[in-house]
């Protein structure tokens, strides 16, 4: 379950960025600001967890 949690994350973290990546092409850059944020930090909390 937990692999399964993980997959739909990380596919709504990169639609997130995908859309913050086209709407900085129309010269908004805030969704990609925003969603490049709380990637980096949930990567970080994740990725710097004691297992």
């Amino acid at each position: 379950m937990k692999l399964i949690g993980a997959v739909v994350a990380y596919l709504l973290m990169a639609a997130v960025l995908a859309g913050g990546i086209l709407l900085m092409m129309a010269g908004k850059p805030l969704l990609l600001i925003v969603a490049m944020l709380a990637f980096v930090v949930a990567f970080a909390k994740i990725g710097c967890l004691s297992h």
